[in-house]
């Protein structure tokens, strides 16, 4: 598959323990470009340690991930400068507080000279109209509710202009009437062609957005599909226990 110029992120034999405990035990995938792809399964199997792997926020034990046809394991390579092109939205936002709403989301273009301060504030209010608060630019996080900060929090890793975005349970710390909120952006960057991979518990989400539905289980991938066929024809007797479970 490596061949298809389309290929986003290539991950080959990826293995991470931590203390002689194996959390991944040898995952091996491809994303490919305009892809949105649901990672589920149960809690602590190893899907938020594969997400963070992708862009190193995890350094795997053995195994190697491409990105555009780079081996970012490799240490000869900077990461940093990889990591502009990776969005990561976290499970609790991880904004500054120190920082304005509109401050937060120029802070990296302009710090890594992607944009010059001008263009950053350009590229924020347009960011703030899109993730639909506009109103709040001057405002400091503190004053904002779980879902705006989620909200920002997307915006912030869009001002980069990345080529995939990651989410780790971006929804999972949020009240629940405040997840349809953020659901709703990630569906929009879904229809404009955003590659995206997302670990989640909302199989709401995985159903009706994903491309492709995967199931983490025991630091391997158990099983893989559309939507339409993960959710209706479960092989794994795992998956099946699971969805019986969350459905």
């Amino acid at each position: 598959m490596s061949d298809n110029k389309n290929v986003l992120i290539e991950v080959r034999d990826l293995c991470k323990s931590f203390d002689h405990v194996n959390v991944l035990n040898g995952i091996s995938t491809t994303i490919s470009q305009g892809e949105v792809v649901a990672i589920i399964g149960p809690s602590g199997c190893g899907k938020s340690t594969f997400l963070r792997s992708m862009n190193l926020l995890e350094k795997p034990t053995s195994g190697s991930i491409l990105f555009e046809g780079t081996d970012i394991t490799d240490s000869s390579v900077d990461i940093n400068k990889m990591r502009q092109k990776i969005g990561m939205v976290f499970q609790q936002f991880n904004l500054f507080p120190n920082h304005t709403v509109k401050g937060n989301i120029m802070l990296a273009p302009v710090q890594t000279g992607l944009m010059t301060k001008e263009e950053a504030s350009k590229r924020a209010d347009e960011l703030l109209v899109r993730v639909g608060l506009s109103d709040k630019a001057d405002v400091y996080p503190a004053m904002l509710s779980g879902g705006q900060k989620q909200r920002i929090a997307i915006a912030r890793a869009l001002a980069m202009n990345p080529d995939v975005m990651l989410f780790d349970e971006p929804t999972s710390a949020l009240d629940p009437e405040m997840v349809g909120e953020v659901l709703e952006i990630m569906k929009e960057l879904a229809r404009d062609g955003m590659t995206m991979v997302v670990v989640t518990h909302e199989m709401g989400f995985a159903r009706e957005v994903a491309s492709r539905v995967m199931f983490i289980n025991e630091g391997q991938i158990q099983e893989e599909n559309t939507p339409k066929e993960f959710f209706s024809h479960p092989e794994n007797p795992r998956l099946c226990e699971f969805l019986s479970k969350v459905l």
